[in-house]
């Protein structure tokens, strides 16, 4: 499976929902993918490989800082 797009974190996993269904999703910065309502983790995954592709590098970067930078306040 593809790291996360937003924090590169590898842990990613297969959850499942409340309503059944089961999403990619990342511990680390809390990301998920789309939503497959049937509860194929199979699908999942593929929501999960176009959603990687779709962001851009910019995007990344920008959402990666401000993760950063949140979990520094946290931490205060």
């Amino acid at each position: 499976m593809t790291p996360c797009p937003y924090c590169s974190c590898c842990a990613v996993t297969v959850e499942e929902t409340a309503e059944g269904g089961r999403v990619v999703a990342c511990p680390n910065c809390g990301m998920s993918g789309p939503e497959s309502l049937d509860g194929d983790p199979e699908e999942a995954v593929r929501g999960w490989e176009v959603l990687c592709r779709k962001m851009c590098r910019n995007c990344r970067q920008l959402y990666i800082r401000r993760i950063i930078e949140l979990k520094r306040r946290l931490k205060q």
